[in-house]
């Protein structure tokens, strides 16, 4: 029995007799609704020893005719009543169900009886199923005298039962395992994501298939299939056909193999095959441009990464197929990806806008989190080179045997810090190559010019010396990140209604302390259109789309009251611009503002204190945290 008609019960043996719209502003339904529930359930609440009966004059009471069985009945289990929709939320969950489900017309009428709420409320509802359905390529009908309908096709229809499925329902383990048996046997790699992902839509095929809604024709399908895939799909088909009595032709088998082209494990399943692993042109090309893109907005060169090129070859295979045919993938770690690799998933949103031209739609947040990871790795394995341990020279006047002894100390004294460690005087200093070699540590001036840092030691170094020289070999870039930030660029209050005014006041501000190109906010702007730069807990870090400013700096500024920022409300804004020629590694730089951004502590003191000296020991407390997780 539905939940509310034991809330009306209790007010009702609590307050005594009150009208429907007495009883319906409490439980913020219509009269309508609390006269409908009523009526509905009058048999269930005999059989659970009441009853709700009108009072002439005084509305609805309550007569409890089994106190017994009243009391035992009146805290059922939630799973016993949940039959009809708690709020709007759920309400339109299973009004989109209903309605991909169903053949034919439904009436509004029906519908606004059917989950127990108005017209009106059933009108409001409708408008966003509509806009969900709007994203799987499905749309509803309305015709006069017959009510609404949901059209589209049958591929698109399923995918979009599937991915509300896959969230609210585990699949049905039989279909899972028999999938995961076939898959092993043809040793067809793919993901457990992607096998969760592919015996939801199976399951769904099924019913709908027993149901009468066979996909009846392949046409664009069956393009672009390696015969491999179809072979596959075939053993599935005839497999579930075994278990479930359930037939599958060949435009089935076709959707199938249509699937596993898009969740496969490109390289995995290249490997096992007669076939060689070739990337084809097209990917290439888009790789390339992602890849340039990141070099032009943030200035993190991966054009030489081939380790990161291949990967995203890898993962774009299928995830082409999966734009060309409208399916998705769900991604489990999403909000993961996004809190601990913000800095990698704003390069994957960068990186996305290039398949703007093989995708009629926006790439989904789900999609772009996928890419983040290759992003994410291609980071960690940067940053492991450049905090590799340092090679450096040491110059010593007195001879070679007192070199080696330095170069001793310092192997006792830096270990892990130090890798090859050579000695010479400064005689030999003209033969050196020092295309290996990060510092120099002398004991006595350098007369010549040298293309590496030197630092000018005693032989015998004190101990605070011997903490710089450390603190000088864990240094994983040159500089600080401070030196972006200026107190001239902190804007401790900004009072703004909007991101828009947000953003044209701080490009403004900008604009009027640095030389920047005239199009610099429809730069920003323009990064802002493929999806909101905010990351959660109150911050955003817009920038341009790509990198104009002759230095690289930040302005931050705190807003008076937080603004509603895409989907988020923000308060703390970083606007991030890289210089064009930027030649100094940025990794550091994006890392400690990525981890000043996600720390919800530190924004919320910043907001409270509002002082640039707060944010500079915020910045140093973040940096020194990275160096002493980098180097144990």
């Amino acid at each position: 029995m539905d939940e509310r008609i034991w809330t009306i019960a209790e007010i009702l043996d609590k307050s005594g007799p009150m009208t429907a719209d007495e009883l319906a502003a409490q439980l913020k339904l219509s009269g309508k609704t609390v006269r409908s529930l009523i009526k509905t359930y009058a048999k269930e609440m005999q059989e659970n020893g009441f009853c709700i009966t009108a009072k002439p004059g005084r509305g609805f009471g309550i007569e409890i005719t089994d106190a017994q069985t009243y009391v035992s009945g009146s805290k059922p289990q939630q799973g016993e009543r949940a039959g009809i929709p708690q709020d709007a939320q759920e309400r339109i969950q299973r009004l989109r169900q209903y309605l991909l489900e169903k053949d034919g017309y439904s009436k509004l009428d029906d519908l606004s009886e059917q989950f127990f709420v108005s017209r009106r409320s059933i009108s409001n509802d409708l408008r966003e199923v509509e806009r969900q359905l709007a994203e799987y390529g499905l749309s509803i009908r309305r015709k006069p005298g017959y009510g609404i309908c949901v059209v589209g096709s049958e591929t698109n229809r399923r995918i979009c039962i599937a991915a509300q499925r896959d969230e609210s329902r585990p699949v049905e383990q039989q279909i899972q395992e028999l999938v995961s048996r076939v898959l092993e046997k043809e040793k067809f790699a793919m993901s457990t994501m992607a096998l969760d992902n592919l015996a939801v839509h199976l399951e769904v095929a099924v019913e709908r298939i027993r149901t009468g809604h066979a996909i009846e024709s392949s046409d664009g399908m069956q393009a672009d299939l390696p015969e491999r895939i179809l072979e596959v799909a075939s053993h599935i088909a005839v497999q579930i056909e075994n278990m479930t009595g359930v037939a599958f032709p060949l435009p089935e088998v076709y959707y199938i193999a249509m699937h596993l082209n898009g969740k496969q494990m490109y390289r995995a399943n290249a490997m096992t095959s007669d076939e060689n692993l070739v990337i084809p042109q097209e990917v290439n090309r888009i790789v390339s441009d992602m890849i340039e893109h990141i070099y032009e907005a943030f200035r993190i060169d991966f054009r030489d990464n081939l380790e990161l090129r291949m990967g995203l070859c890898m993962h774009m295979v299928p995830l082409l197929a999966r734009i060309k045919s409208g399916m998705r993938m769900k991604n489990p770690i999403l909000q993961d990806i996004k809190r601990e690799y913000p800095l990698a998933y704003e390069m994957a949103t960068q990186a996305c806008s290039v398949l703007q031209d093989v995708s009629p739609n926006p790439i989904k947040e789900d999609e772009i989190g996928y890419i983040a990871v290759s992003f994410a790795l291609a980071l960690e394995r940067q940053k492991a080179k450049e905090w590799a341990p340092k090679n450096i020279l040491i110059v010593c006047a007195s001879g070679k045997g007192s070199a080696q002894l330095l170069a001793y100390r310092y192997q006792q004294k830096f270990g892990k810090n130090l890798g090859r460690v050579q000695t010479c005087d400064v005689i030999g200093l003209r033969s050196v190559n020092f295309s290996k070699i990060d510092y120099v540590f002398s004991t006595v001036p350098i007369p010549i010019y040298v293309p590496v840092p030197i630092r000018q030691i005693q032989f015998f170094p004190t101990e605070k010396e011997l903490t710089q020289m450390k603190k000088l070999l864990m240094q994983g870039k040159k500089g600080t990140v401070e030196e972006y930030f200026s107190p001239e660029l902190f804007l401790p209050h900004l009072n703004c209604e909007t991101r828009e005014q947000v953003l044209e006041q701080m490009c403004r501000f900008v604009c009027g302390k640095k030389k920047l190109p005239d199009d610099f906010l429809q730069l920003v702007k323009k990064r802002e259109s493929l999806a909101a730069t905010s990351f959660g807990g109150l911050v955003a870090m817009p920038h341009p789309w790509k990198a104009v400013s002759k230095d690289t700096f930040v302005c931050l500024a705190i807003l008076d009251k937080p603004v509603q920022w895409g989907e988020a409300k923000v308060q703390v804004v970083f606007l991030v611009s890289i210089a064009d020629d930027a030649t100094a590694k940025l990794q550091k730089f994006y890392q400690v503002v990525a981890q000043l951004m996600v720390d919800e502590a530190c924004i919320c003191k910043l907001i409270a204190e509002r002082r640039f000296e707060v944010l500079l020991g915020l910045l140093r407390q973040k940096e020194q945290g990275l160096e002493e997780q980098e180097n144990g």
